[in-house]
């Protein structure tokens, strides 16, 4: 009796700490960012939408009415405008057919793609290829969050609530914004990170001094980019 209650006792610690080790493991594994935000990017108008380059090297930005484009170094450095274009940001052309129906007609691609018509009747939008090109992350209007599916739009699931999603660069996590509003302007804004396997959210960036809308991250995952709404202003800030 006695030694079968040392071989429970000891088997229930063996489970305890694995589950610890476990957790801890996917814990360590949540992408979280270091450091304070530094002032990258600030015009005479307010800048939005932050985008890396492919090489990571430069980051280009519209304005508050999406008109316009500007480009700046990683750096910090050589801010200029390279078009006055309306809208032109919107434009990029995606190698993936349902990213690029999303941009093209938003509010049809629920009808036209098979594994989508859930979400007839939705303006699908703000779509982002992951970084193996498998996946699709996008939001769905009339308030019913983001969804992930596969690249032909099959394997649809939603992922909860957010906003201008973005990719970690190994695919496991979006990184999104959530806002407050008083019904006329944005009052607050965090950035959260989402397991894309299980749904679970986790706040990433929250402060009383930025509302951090619009997240970007660098291609080689170490730098996340948005736009602090009050101040018009683009901000990186260190990423692991």
């Amino acid at each position: 009796m006695q030694n079968n209650f040392k071989f429970y006792t000891m088997n229930k610690q063996i489970f305890t700490l694995s589950f610890l080790l476990f957790f801890c493991i996917g814990l360590y594994a949540q992408p979280k960012v270091t450091g304070e935000p530094k002032e990258l990017a600030k015009a005479s108008v307010p800048l939005r939408k932050p985008v890396w380059s492919d090489d990571g090297q430069k980051l280009t930005f519209t304005s508050l009415k999406d008109e316009g484009l500007w480009e700046i170094s990683v750096t910090g450095k050589n801010l200029r405008q390279v078009s006055a274009e309306a809208g032109i940001q919107r434009k990029a052309v995606s190698g993936n057919p349902l990213v690029q129906q999303m941009v093209d007609a938003p509010a049809k691609v629920a009808e036209q793609v098979k594994g989508l018509e859930s979400l007839s009747g939705c303006i699908l939008f703000n779509p982002v290829l992951s970084p193996k090109g498998d996946k699709i992350v996008f939001q769905a209007g009339n308030g019913k969050g983001l969804f992930v599916c596969n690249a032909d739009g099959s394997g649809l699931r939603s992922i909860g609530n957010g906003q201008r999603p973005t990719w970690t660069v190994d695919g496991k996590y979006v990184v999104a914004m959530i806002t407050k509003d008083d019904g006329y302007t944005v009052t607050q804004g965090e950035l959260i990170s989402i397991n894309v396997a299980t749904g679970a959210q986790n706040t990433l960036f929250s402060s009383k001094n930025f509302i951090a809308l619009s997240p970007a991250i660098s291609p080689d995952g170490t730098k996340l980019a948005f736009e602090e709404y009050a101040s018009g202003v683009i901000y990186l800030i260190n990423i692991q």
